[in-house]
């Protein structure tokens, strides 16, 4: 029987990805984004490839009423799901001391409080699955100073926290969930992506003196090790684990 996996964010950079890395290896996919055409367009580039294998439903997952019709559209299409990936968030705002308490308040609300709920309501979707696998896209800003927004920062760092937490309530289930840390990504259009078309010479500066492994990272490289762990040979003996993905950045 065909696996299906949930990537939520997934019709741009990370989430779009890590929702063609599952595609290419015969999951059958559920897309997820804001933008109804451009959901529309990822489901039909799939689908190009092999019929009926991809599905998906705008929604930005930010209130009770949204999630659920998430979970409605997916338990009428499909019943179940194998794998889910939380891939939500935004690291926009004022750095430093200098941010609001209704700025700390949307940073939380998207980086955390959203996919609190969504994990509450969705995980039910993974318990007839053998080895359901859930996965949490944070990023390395929860331990290390990138100079992110400090609400950005701490609510990386819940998220951790959150998915250890989970990590024990759902392993009699035989569901694993694992956190996956991404340091600096070079996305189309992204901080980096910009960065890099201002001034090369500063960017390959950066990445000399700040990356040990001496590369940016790829949306590719978090696809990759995400699928590398969605893998029924574990089974849920890999779980609870906080894997920084940034080529030695906070070494």
């Amino acid at each position: 029987m065909t696996k299906k996996v949930l990537v939520t964010g997934s019709t741009r950079g990370i989430g779009k990805a890590i929702a063609e890395k599952f595609h290419s290896k015969s999951w059958d996919v559920c897309i997820n984004g804001r933008s109804k055409n451009q959901v529309a367009e990822s489901i039909r580039n799939l689908n190009e490839v092999k019929d009926f294998s991809a599905i998906g439903i705008d929604s930005d997952l930010s209130s009770v009423q949204k999630i659920e019709i998430v979970n409605d559209f997916i338990s009428k299409e499909w019943g179940s799901l194998d794998c889910i990936i939380f891939n939500v968030g935004s690291g926009s705002g004022t750095k430093g001391l200098g941010s609001t308490f209704e700025e700390n308040h949307t940073l939380l609300r998207t980086n955390l409080m959203n996919t609190i709920k969504s994990f509450e309501i969705l995980c039910p979707l993974l318990y007839k699955s053998k080895f359901g696998s859930i996965f949490i896209v944070g990023s390395i800003a929860q331990e290390v100073n990138v100079k992110a927004p400090i609400a950005y920062s701490y609510a990386k760092r819940a998220l951790n926290i959150l998915g250890k937490a989970q990590a024990i309530s759902l392993a009699e289930r035989k569901i694993s969930v694992n956190i996956i840390n991404p340091g600096h990504i070079l996305t189309l259009d992204g901080v980096w992506d910009k960065k890099q078309k201002e001034s090369s010479q500063l960017f390959d500066n950066f990445v000399a003196e700040n990356i040990p492994a001496g590369r940016i990272g790829t949306a590719s490289d978090v696809a990759e090790t995400i699928f590398s762990l969605a893998n029924e040979r574990l089974g849920n003996f890999l779980t609870g684990a906080s894997i920084n993905l940034d080529g030695g950045s906070s070494l």
